[in-house]
């Protein structure tokens, strides 16, 4: 398994959340949809990243960043799709999500790190399916996740360091990140 240093910054949801987005992909995969169904569930921060740093040097970074924010409650609340590419279940934007991830991609940047630092607000979600979804089977499969209602509140209270080994994502324990410590 090829181990490098791409890294990216995610939040992973409570455990209520993550199996119901699990479940959605899985069911998903019905209808031809794996694409990501290998990475952990969680609201991205900030993307994709290579690094000359290891996974333990940039938890460091976040280490020194994390304890100046304070934790917040978010919401999500039913499905949502970027055009007809991706199917999402919604997490309500806030000021608190876009501090969050503008904090982090600042802190990590004046460490050298070669993060971008987005202008624009961020679009909290949690991915269900993507990129393998056929016109002929978006609208079946957005309405019918839609169908769900599915609602919940959760603190946003921690991040975590994902980091690539192989095609996949991995996320140690040590390398979960409390947020206002």
């Amino acid at each position: 398994m090829v181990d490098d240093n791409t890294h990216f910054i995610g939040f992973i949801p409570p455990l209520e959340i993550t199996r119901v987005v699990e479940s959605d992909r899985k069911w998903s995969e019905k209808y031809g949809c794996r694409s990501g169904h290998s990475t952990p569930v969680h609201v991205t921060l900030v993307p994709p990243f290579a690094s000359d740093k290891s996974t333990d040097e940039i938890t460091d970074i976040l280490k020194g960043i994390l304890p100046l924010l304070s934790p917040f409650t978010s919401k999500v609340d039913g499905y949502g799709s970027f055009g007809n590419r991706t199917i999402f279940l919604r997490v309500e934007p806030s000021i608190d999500w876009d501090n969050l991830s503008k904090t982090i991609s600042k802190g990590l940047k004046a460490m050298g790190e070669s993060v971008k630092v987005e202008n624009k607000p961020l679009v909290p979600h949690l991915t269900v399916a993507n990129r393998d979804i056929t016109p002929e089977r978006f609208s079946f499969l957005l309405s019918s996740l839609s169908s769900h209602n599915f609602s919940s509140s959760f603190t946003v209270d921690s991040v975590a360091v994902f980091h690539r080994v192989g095609r996949g994502w991995r996320i140690n324990e040590e390398d979960i990140i409390k947020i206002g410590m």
